[in-house]
C-alpha cells in the first residue's frame, strides 16, 4: 500500500513538472502576443477611433486678435484623431494673421488642440499723413488705426524705399532710452539715411542713417546738456548744434 501510494505521487509530481516545463515554453508566446494585442488596440485607439478626436480648439495669449478669428483661420481638423493632427500646419495658418508674431499648436489630452498666441506689440506709428500703422519691433506694419494712439511715436514715413525705411526707423526708437524716447512727438523720414526727430518746442534731432544708433544715443544724451534747436548726430564722432542760446 505503501509502495503504490509513494507511486502515485511521484507520477502526480512528475505530471506537475511536465506541466510547468508546456508552460514555461508557452509562456513568451503568450506575453508576445498579449504585447501584440494591446499594441494593436493602442494604435487603433489613437490613431483610427473617435474616442481620441479633435472635439475642440482651446486659445491663449491672445488680447486683442479675436479667438473666433484664430479658430477660423486654425481650420482645426474637427473628428480626427488627435494624434494624427499635424500641428506645424495648424500653427503657420494662425502665424498668417497680421497681428500674430507667433503660434504654437500642442495636444491638449484626451481631445483638445491648444494654440498659444503672441501678439505683436507695436513700437511706433507710422503714418503718410493719412493712415496710421502700428509697426512692432521686427519693423513688421500689422494693423491701420483711425487715429495715432497715446504713448507711441509717430513716424512720418514717405519716400519709395517705405519698408525699409520703416524698419529703420524701428531701429532708431528702439536704441532711444526712455528718458528721450519720451521728448520724441514725432519721427520723419524721407529715406532710411534721412531720419529727424522731433521734441517739443521744435527743437529737431538730426540723425540720419539707422547705423551706430546706440552711439547717437549716447551722444545724443551729452549734447543735449547745451540747450539747442538742432543736434545732429549723424555722425556721432563729429556733432554738431545749431540754434544754441548763448
Amino acid at each position: 500500500m505503501s509502495q503504490s501510494t509513494d507511486l502515485a505521487r511521484a507520477q502526480e509530481r512528475f505530471a506537475r513538472r511536465q506541466r510547468l516545463v508546456r508552460w514555461r515554453g508557452w509562456l513568451p508566446w503568450a506575453i508576445g502576443g498579449l504585447v501584440v494585442l494591446l499594441g494593436g488596440i493602442t494604435v487603433w485607439l489613437f490613431y483610427f477611433s473617435s474616442v481620441l478626436a479633435v472635439s475642440g480648439v482651446k486659445v491663449a495669449g491672445a488680447d486683442t486678435v479675436p479667438e473666433a478669428t484664430i479658430t477660423q483661420v486654425a481650420a482645426a481638423p474637427i473628428g480626427t484623431p488627435l494624434a494624427k493632427v499635424d500641428l506645424t500646419a495648424i500653427a503657420e495658418r494662425v502665424r498668417t494673421i497680421q497681428s500674430v508674431a507667433d503660434a504654437q499648436v500642442t495636444r491638449a489630452w484626451p481631445n483638445q488642440l491648444k494654440i498659444v498666441v503672441t501678439e505683436r506689440v507695436a513700437v511706433v506709428v507710422v503714418t503718410d499723413g493719412s493712415n496710421f500703422e502700428l509697426v512692432d519691433a521686427t519693423g513688421v506694419a500689422f494693423k491701420t488705426v483711425p487715429a495715432k494712439p497715446d504713448g507711441l511715436p509717430e513716424a512720418l514715413v514717405v519716400g519709395t524705399r517705405r519698408q525699409v525705411t520703416i524698419r529703420s526707423v524701428v531701429t532708431v526708437s528702439a536704441a532711444l532710452p526712455a528718458t528721450l524716447r519720451s521728448q520724441v512727438e514725432s519721427i520723419s523720414a524721407t529715406s532710411p539715411d534721412s531720419i529727424t526727430l522731433n521734441l517739443g518746442s521744435k527743437v529737431k534731432v538730426v540723425w540720419g542713417s539707422a547705423d551706430d544708433s546706440e552711439r547717437k544715443a549716447e551722444v545724443l544724451s551729452v549734447l543735449m546738456k547745451r540747450d539747442a534747436k538742432v543736434y545732429d548726430v549723424s555722425a556721432p564722432d563729429l556733432p554738431v548744434t545749431k540754434g544754441e542760446k548763448k
